[in-house]
């Protein structure tokens, strides 16, 4: 990912809402300013490299590398270049984010930071991409049930990308052990569709029960990369079949002969658990988060992580990766004794490690607003 031993990059997704409806704020369907008309105001005056991308609306990389695109049911999404320190990766998604927002306000759309829409079904959300990849992938999860175009076009997560580092199997390791408790601290999206649910993280419901064979911890000790090869070839291929062909294995599709390695790569790209691992390791276990508060799961993550001592203590308060504290996580919450045990002890190592690795990685004020938020979460449970 980075030269920096310590690199944090961000992926945080935010939902536009009309203020005077709390109906979506289409990409660019609905008479304007639309949220991708604004987005290109704003690129045009800030000089950033618009990126075209056919009939779907255009993303913009900024002059570090930063992009902002939009996702299949209209969301934004801030997707941050690596950053040598926690700080400076909160800082500069932080700021974008509230740029974005303040542009939006002023055109009557709010970007809210909740992990699914609380307001509306799916039935006022048109997939709003049209590239090969949403058009398979809503026709794959239409086959199977509601779960995949809701979490399509519906959720927003925070995704935190950091190193592999020395021994990137135990870093592998612990960062699915620490996913019930990511999930658990960050659940903001209780309520969907107008009501409440009954999970602390409807989002995480979502991504529960959208396709058993790609989601979930994607991980076995005895030998993890074999284990994740297992689950890459046992996940359905998306493009192995159609509305009127059934779907098959990436292992059945490829005993065919007819898959290419781009096929391959494709499908790498289509499965989705806790912890996915690439060049860096991406988790992908926390609602989206307001921009106030990023702090928070950035210090959680990488005071806990990049630590030597603090990564040592999570180990004896997680163990190994536990699926089923997972799905309770997602249900429960913190509001769960074992899990708010769980929460309180790592939010304390992070703190730890965050100040370990000093103020130049992890500022004063971003350990504070880190600290603050875990008080109040815990607190309210």
């Amino acid at each position: 990912m980075s030269n920096a031993p310590r690199a944090v990059g961000l992926e945080l997704e935010l939902i536009p809402i009309l203020q005077s409806t709390r109906k979506p704020a289409l990409a660019f369907r609905d008479e304007g300013p639309t949220p991708a008309e604004i987005l290109g105001q704003l690129g045009k005056v800030h000089g950033w490299t618009e990126q075209l991308a056919g009939e779907d609306p255009s993303s913009w990389v900024l002059g570090d590398g930063t992009r902002i695109s939009f996702e299949p049911g209209g969301q934004l999404e801030i997707s941050s270049i690596p950053h040598p320190t926690a700080s400076s990766a909160v800082t500069g998604t932080r700021t974008i984010a509230e740029l974005l927002r303040d542009a939006m306000v002023k055109e009557g759309i709010d970007l809210v930071a909740v992990g699914v829409d609380p307001y509306n079904d799916i039935g006022v959300v048109p997939l709003q991409l049209t590239r090969e990849r949403y058009t398979g992938m809503t026709d794959y999860f239409e086959s199977i049930g509601p779960s995949g175009v809701r979490m399509m076009r519906q959720t927003a997560a925070l995704q935190i990308n950091v190193e592999r580092g020395a021994e990137p199997l135990t870093r592998w390791l612990l960062l699915n052990a620490i996913s019930p408790a990511v999930v658990a601290l960050f659940a903001n999206s209780g309520s969907y569709a107008g009501k409440r649910t009954n999970h602390a993280s409807y989002r995480a419901h979502l991504w529960r029960t959208l396709d058993d064979s790609r989601t979930g911890i994607a991980y076995d000790e005895r030998d993890p990369v074999g284990a994740y090869l297992k689950f890459a070839l046992d996940a359905f291929a998306m493009r192995s079949g159609t509305r009127t062909r059934p779907y098959s294995t990436f292992r059945e599709w490829m005993r065919g002969g007819d898959v290419s390695v781009d096929d391959w790569h494709f499908h790498l790209s289509t499965l989705f658990p806790e912890v996915r691992p690439k060049e860096y390791f991406e988790l992908r276990s926390a609602d989206t988060i307001d921009p106030e508060s990023l702090s928070a799961p950035v210090v959680f993550v990488s005071g806990i992580i990049y630590d030597e001592r603090s990564a040592q203590r999570a180990f004896e308060i997680v163990g190994t990766p536990n699926p089923d504290l997972l799905e309770l996580a997602g249900i429960k919450g913190v509001a769960h004794p074992a899990l708010h045990r769980m929460c309180r002890a790592l939010a304390d190592i992070a703190l730890d490690g965050a100040e370990s690795l000093g103020d130049d990685y992890a500022s004063a004020r971003d350990v504070e607003i880190a600290a603050n938020y875990f008080d109040r979460k815990l607190s309210q449970a």
